[in-house]
């Protein structure tokens, strides 16, 4: 599994996957393992477990996926293994039984189904605990519930459930909450197959087959959840029951199906692959998982076969099973139907938590009655089927049944609630009907009591009845039937007296059991329903009857509004007021600031846009998905929402003549006044530090010997902050790490706002600024495809004239030179066939139809002005598609291209499209500005665009392809409804936020879309850069899809811990530089020099130097020691001084876990002689000045690939280079 650590000169290897970490020899690893007779038969969950290691310590039996869909296989050993260290650590904290005389000690466990909960589910029943399974969806009351009818006082939770461990802590004060184990604490080497892993010496395994073994509860339909108790002897029997087939579970853990599903799996040694639980269930992955594995069985709640079952792919993959098996709700007739029809061996499984498995509907192929379900012979003498109703029965289990664990009733037996209707002409086959209780299972398998919901409206003086209705439905509706108090009451005011009622309702429910606005239905007060002589509703009749009311409660459009009140206009603006406050966590907005420039962004607007609509009656063909974009103050929203109430809008200034008035607003200039200056050299002022561009640009013109500073102005809130942000910017975009020291010093950074003529600055620092600038480069700008025109002025286009204005200030013989750098979006409505020239184009309908380009065609115009009007160098650099860097393949995965290529993966398809893109990697068009902006030509514009195109469909999906990604193909227009048909979540579906900006651009039948031909000989005639770039190559694509793949497009989650290195030559004070990071960020602090054996302790105080076989057994221990103390600290950092002087060093303390990041702060030290002089002066220490020099010859500085590397300069005081660490790696 992990490859001990090689004794030899080069790094330890350490296989896939990375989070799997060799550690020293100081662990307590198992003793010898006791042997089993061939035919021993396991007594309890762990017996089981450690038999079927011993029997076959090397058979693959579980898969996990290590990384979205890419699977991982253990083995028996494996998971005993990794079982037998979680227990260890879990029995420090937890008390253990010393006997099976005392009762059982219960362990609650609430978390994701992922590796982790299983192995912690093996180790706790390994310790000898007893295992209280927890839903992720119950209320805090039903947690409490359980937690206290079970007398359970320890909780072991994932951090993803902090927020309800707290709580339950809070109102439980003598609850114990442990954190659950991560793979750091118990993905160690295996050490053989011999070992003993028992941790239950103390206990008779006899009488433990009798004890608790699992806690599974009830759903807690009728009230709260109960729990049920399932002995190890019913368990192994239960799971003795199996299909001995290869399975595939999308089943969480904690429900009694998917728990039993897996054990039945190593019960029969037959491997089953678990879903990765931080992966939505989607249809693509589905269909991607089982095309890569070749499954015998599948598992799952009747959602998943309804996402195969929408597409032939899907129904093919489901062909292929021998047997796909549903439980946990009733499966819609039609989609079973539909399956089973094109040959899918559709098997309905039917079980109870109280009685485990019992009917499942397997049968001759021939025989198409999937639905209903066949008691196995040895079954039926345990069941009774009790009437219930014409051709309607009750299941009731009777005592004796050997995995039956609870009873109702005083004979023994256990009634189930469940009615079942008898097939017409196959004996002993029953069809699922309802629950006698009316629970409602909604399609993905959850379970909700409507009854307390429908007595809570019923209270309501203005309601008759009320029934919800939600049976194999994604979500709950609920009909209403008014009382006659309503006569004469329009529907709106009855809704509104009843929704208060239903609120209460919802907030005492579970999420997935709640009603919305939208799915209430009022019938006529008149209306007549089945119910009986006691007056109550029969519920199933009432379904029937009023089947098609509840077929238009799901078809209806959600686009309606709640209300058709209307509201007036102050109305209007204090709620949206309200909302927009409530949304970005202000105070107070002026009715006429633009809402972006106070930070909404576009998950906000779309909220915003929701509640507009549940709030007024309009419909959502009337709002835009970027509505908010169009009208981005409260001033501006409303004065449409009143006309769009009255069915009207507003009428416009054409944007043309808007675009017009602001250049006439901005485009008058005062000349410069000449001044001497001896200052030599450049002096360049730099916006957009932080992006991109920007980063690329500074990390290129700071190698430049004849550039003596750079002012880098950012919106910041103080120079700390901005210099922070400045550092991280270029950290995080890998053109940081490899600047020298030199380079870096010239680097500084001020608090700006732009929208001020002194641009934020104190006039001290503007003053100091204009008397040495001789260059300005302008890359800042609003980034946002959905804002309109008006939301560019107050930042951007009054911004970039005052900084012309600074440039005007300058004290030199001449103005500063002005580089604007444009976009060829300013120019792409240019007409077909047209060449784009490199000058200002001669209309205004030139710039593509959005107020980004719009802004910048604008500015364009005003550059020119300044130019003709003051003689300045005012230039316009028109920056084409900007991509990934050629170096790192890092792309903001926000923009529209990698949002496209991200529907690859939330959709499953990417656009065919007839295009011709023009690609230059960001370092090189950083190059290109850099080259141009410092050259000595004059006024003008220059077309920064690539000189070679590409085809979108013919050359880069084939590229995608080949890095192995894994999407369908599709035309443009079917991409767009794909797209509009996707999960509207723009969290889990980041691509759905710019649906407008594709919807114009895409939805469309312009299939052959002309690329636009460039003038670009001014500027390759003045950028060696631009001239020689090459066109898209495979090596590009590979290197931004990876990137992507572990960033943005990662939904494993977040890291589980930081490990900072401060790393450096001896002397360049690293201990105290850690020790002060340790302390503001309050974790702990690791010695790497106190870790040292002693025999190489010995060699360096003797001065003789340690070689590589020395140092990879100490950076072993340094990051297993990083690991343990990561697990034991909530915090999830720890620091580490070690010198980590060359590259091979730095791998072997990175791999510490998939989940966990390392980063290096290497200390920078120029002079030998302050590090010789600081080595004096220590006492004690075992490292001599006369050492040095053996340490400064191996240094090796950062290579390109190592970006987890931050430099810093160390000369400077301890706590303040602490604090730049803190604050460019935001910690």
């Amino acid at each position: 599994m992990a490859a001990d650590i090689a004794q030899s000169s080069t790094v330890p290897h350490i296989s896939t996957p990375s989070f799997l970490v060799p550690v020293d020899n100081t662990l307590n690893f198992p003793r010898r393992q006791r042997t089993f007779s061939t035919n021993h038969v396991p007594r309890t969950i762990d017996e089981l477990m450690r038999l079927r290691a011993f029997q076959q310590p090397n058979e693959p039996i579980l898969a996990y996926p290590v990384h979205n869909t890419d699977y991982f296989e253990y083995t028996y050993r494996e998971l005993d293994v990794f079982a037998y260290y979680v227990g260890q650590q879990y029995v420090q904290r937890i008390t253990q039984r010393r006997s099976s005389a005392e009762k059982e000690k219960v362990v609650a466990l609430l978390g994701p189904s992922n590796l982790d909960y299983l192995i912690s589910v093996l180790a706790l029943t390994k310790s000898g605990y007893t295992v209280m399974f927890l839903s992720t969806r119950l209320s805090d009351a039903a947690y409490l519930s359980l937690l206290e009818s079970t007398q359970c006082r320890d909780l072991i939770t994932h951090e993803s459930f902090s927020m309800t461990t707290e709580r339950l802590c809070k109102t439980m004060p003598d609850l114990s909450a442990h954190p659950i184990a991560q793979p750091a604490s118990y993905a160690f080497p295996t050490q053989g197959n011999d070992q003993n892993t028992c941790l239950d010496f103390q206990l008779d395994l006899d009488l433990e087959a009798q004890k608790i073994c699992w806690i599974i509860h009830s759903s807690g339909s009728t009230g709260l959840p109960k729990p049920i108790l399932q002995t190890h002897k019913a368990a192994l029997t239960n799971y003795e029951n199996n299909l001995n087939m290869r399975g595939f579970i999308t089943l969480p853990l904690f429900h009694a199906h998917g728990i039993s599903s897996v054990f039945r799996a190593f019960t029969s040694v037959k491997k089953i692959h678990m879903y990765n639980a931080n992966l939505p269930l989607t249809h693509n992955t589905l269909l991607s998982i089982m095309a890569d594995h070749s499954f015998e069985i599948f598992y799952g709640v009747p959602y998943a076969l309804k996402l195969l079952g929408e597409t032939e792919a899907g129904i093919e993959a489901l062909i292929k099973l021998q047997v796909v098996m549903f439980g946990g709700s009733a499966c819609p007739d039609r989609l079973g139907d539909r399956l089973v029809n094109a040959g899918v061996n559709l098997i309905s499984h039917y079980g109870t938590t109280e009685t485990g498995q019992l009917m499942t509907s397997f049968r001759d192929r021939s025989d198409k009655a999937w639905n209903y379900l066949r008691p196995s012979a040895n079954l039926i003498p345990f069941l009774r089927w009790e009437p219930r109703g014409v051709d309607l029965f009750e299941l009731v289990v009777l005592d004796g049944w050997p995995s039956k664990v609870a009873t109702n009733r005083s004979d023994g037996s256990y009634a189930t609630k469940d009615l079942f209707v008898p097939h017409p002409s196959i004996p002993n086959a029953w069809k699922y009907g309802a629950r006698l209780d009316d629970t409602i299972a909604l399609l993905n398998g959850e379970k909700v009591g409507p009854t307390n919901m429908e007595q809570a409206i019923r209270d309501n003086k203005y309601v008759r009845e009320a029934v919800v209705f939600g049976n194999g439905r994604p979500q709950l509706g609920m009909m209403v039937i008014p009382s006659e108090e309503t006569v004469g009451i329009p529907e709106s005011q009855i809704l509104e007296s009843i929704w208060p009622s239903v609120e209460s309702s919802n907030l005492a429910a579970p999420g997935y059991a709640r009603v919305s606005v939208e799915m209430l239905k009022l019938l006529p007060a008149s209306a007549t329903y089945p119910q009986t002589d006691k007056g109550t509703v029969i519920r199933q009749a009432f379904y029937k009857l009023f089947e098609k009311e509840i077929e238009d409660v799901y078809s209806r459009s959600d686009l309606a509004s709640s209300t058709n009140a209307r509201s007036s206009e102050p109305e209007i603006r204090a709620f949206l007021k309200e909302k927009i406050c409530a949304l970005n966590g202000q105070v107070e907005i002026d009715d006429g600031t633009d809402l972006f420039s106070v930070g909404l962004d576009s998950l906000q607007a779309l909220q915003l846009r929701s509640l507009i609509l549940k709030k007024l009656p309009i419909s959502r063909t009337a709002l835009a998905m970027n509505f908010v974009f169009d009208f981005p103050s409260v001033n501006a929203l409303t004065g449409e929402l009143v006309l769009l109430q009255d069915g009207q809008t507003s009428k416009s200034t054409p944007v043309q003549e808007q675009m017009a008035q602001l250049i006439e607003k901005y485009g008058s200039f005062q000349r410069h006044v000449p001044k001497s200056n001896s200052n030599k050299g450049q002096y360049i002022v730099l916006t957009g530090a932080t992006g991109s561009l920007g980063a690329h640009v500074i990390a290129q013109i700071a190698l430049l010997p004849d550039v003596k500073q750079i002012y880098c102005f950012v919106r910041a809130k103080s120079e700390r902050d901005a210099i922070a942000r400045v550092r991280s910017s270029m950290n995080t975009r890998g053109c940081y790490h490899q600047l020298p020291l030199e380079a870096r010093r010239k680097i500084v950074a001020f608090p700006s706002d732009f929208s001020k003529e002194n641009l934020g600055l104190d006039s001290s620092v503007y003053a100091k600024i204009a008397l040495n600038i001789t260059c300005l480069v302008h890359c800042a700008w609003s980034v946002n495809f959905n804002l309109s025109l008006q939301s560019f002025e107050k930042d951007c286009i009054a911004g970039a004239k005052h900084l012309m204005n600074l440039c005007l200030a300058a004290g030199r013989p001449s103005p500063a030179a002005f580089n604007f750098c444009s976009s060829v979006s300013a120019v792409a409505s240019t007409p077909v066939g047209e060449e784009v020239v490199e000058d200002v184009p001669p209309s205004l309908d030139y710039a593509q139809n959005m107020g980004y380009a719009q802004s910048k065609l604008v500015t364009e115009n005003i550059v020119r002005r300044a130019a003709c009007q003051t003689g300045m160098k005012a230039r316009t650099l028109r920056v084409g598609q900007i991509v990934a860097d050629s170096q790192h393949g890092i792309w903001n995965a926000t923009e529209a291209i990698p949002l496209i290529l991200q529907a690859g993966q939330t959709i499953g398809a990417i656009p065919t499209l007839d295009e011709s893109p023009l690609w230059l990697p960001v370092d090189v068009v950083a190059r290109a500005i850099s080259e141009i902006s410092l050259s000595d030509s004059p006024a003008g514009t220059t077309n920064v665009v690539a000189t070679q195109s590409f085809h979108w469909t013919r050359n880069l999906l084939p590229k995608l392809h080949a890095t192995g990604l894994s999407f369908e193909e599709v035309g443009q227009r079917e991409w767009i409804s794909r797209l509009k048909a996707s999960n509207p979540d723009p969290v889990q579906n980041p691509p759905i936020k710019l649906l407008d900006f594709f919807i114009k651009k895409y939805d469309n039948d312009n299939i052959v879309r002309k690329g636009l031909q460039y003038n670009t000989q001014s500027a390759q005639s003045l950028s060696p850069a631009l001239a020689t770039a090459e066109i898209l190559s495979q090596e590009l694509v590979d290197k931004f899809v990876n990137h992507f793949l572990a960033t943005s497009w990662d939904t494993k989650g977040k890291m589980r811990g930081t490990i900072i290195v401060v790393a450096g030559p001896c002397g360049s004070g690293k201990s105290t530089v850690g020790i002060e990071i340790a302390r503001k960020l309050n974790c702990s602090f690791i010695e790497g020099d106190q870790h040292h054996d002693a025999l190489a302790l010995a060699k360096m105080a003797g001065g003789q130097a340690l070689d590589d076989e020395d140092r990879w057994m100490w950076l072993a221990r340094l990051r297993a020691e990083a690991v343990l103390e990561i697990f034991r600290d909530a915090k999830g950092v720890v620091v580490i001084a070690c010198s980590a002087l060359k590259r091979s060093y730095r791998d072997a303390l990175r791999g510490a876990g998939k989940r966990i990041k390392t980063v290096f702060v290497m200390l920078q030290v120029e002079d030998k002689v302050e590090l010789a002089r600081r080595l004096e002066l220590r006492t004690g220490h075992y490292m001599k000045a006369d050492m040095m020099e053996s340490q400064m010859a191996i240094l090796e500085g950062p290579r390109v690939d190592e970006m987890d590397v931050l430099p810093v300069d160390a000369k400077g005081v301890p706590g303040d280079l602490a604090g730049e660490v803190v604050d460019v790696l935001r910690l």
